[in-house]
């Protein structure tokens, strides 16, 4: 005799933040909670996002490429996923910041927003030439070469050259991830102070799934307003 099968149901809906594309999933069961145990003992963040990055897979129905997933994508949605799989509110302990006592709050995770900024994605850099942006995917920041030198202008460089998608002048659209690495940089160095600043506006907008709280210190009673961003900050 064949053994009952498990937790087939409920299923429920949210939508990707970069794509808008409507989804439904299922909490995640045993099988993928190891999965995420054993990775966060290993203390590896590339390890952490991979087994956060398949677990959101195998619980959405809609079959999704998770190298096209954005940061802010993958918090998103395992947030949510979380959420249904082991309650819906989590325990933090923030310090107080006049008297660094710490105190427990609790955040209710499906209160907790990816808001897309109002930001255009086409910088214009002059009459002829313009540049189409997009954000990095979650494997660009992970297991991509952005942070593989220690120089913060190094990394900042290298993230410019993941968040170009095309170049776009009158006669044609230029792919950038089809052009060399040298020629990207090339042309990113080409660019002038005020031009380099639009595009860093557009990359420090960046979402992240984020969560405004206040409490009340039960040491001192000095109120504190807590800016939660990222995942790190929840989890």
């Amino acid at each position: 005799m064949a053994l009952p099968k498990l937790n087939d149901k409920p299923k429920y809906d949210l939508v990707i933040p970069s794509t808008q594309q409507n989804v439904r999933f299922r909490p995640y069961l045993v099988k993928e909670e190891k999965v995420l145990m054993l990775a966060l003992e290993s203390q590896d963040q590339t390890q952490i996002f991979q087994a956060i990055a398949d677990t959101i897979v195998a619980c959405v129905d809609e079959p999704i490429d998770k190298k096209t997933l954005t940061s802010f994508d993958i918090e998103y949605m395992f947030v949510n996923i979380r959420s249904k799989s082991v309650g819906e509110n989590i325990k933090l302990t923030p310090q107080c910041t006049q008297c660094e006592t710490e105190n427990e709050i609790s955040v209710v995770l499906d209160d907790i927003k990816a808001d897309m900024p109002d930001v255009d994605s086409v910088i214009v850099l002059n009459d002829d030439i313009s540049i189409k942006m997009k954000y990095p995917s979650y494997m660009d920041l992970v297991g991509g070469d952005i942070f593989m030198s220690e120089s913060t202008t190094e990394q900042t460089f290298n993230m410019i050259s993941k968040c170009i998608e095309s170049v776009l002048t009158d006669d044609e659209i230029i792919s950038f991830k089809d052009e060399t690495p040298q020629d990207q940089m090339d042309f990113i160095e080409s660019l002038s102070t005020s031009q380099f600043d639009d595009i860093r506006v557009f990359i420090e907008a960046m979402p992240q799934v984020s969560y405004d709280a206040s409490f009340e210190c039960t040491s001192c009673n000095a109120n504190n307003e807590l800016k939660l961003r990222g995942m790190n900050d929840f989890f």
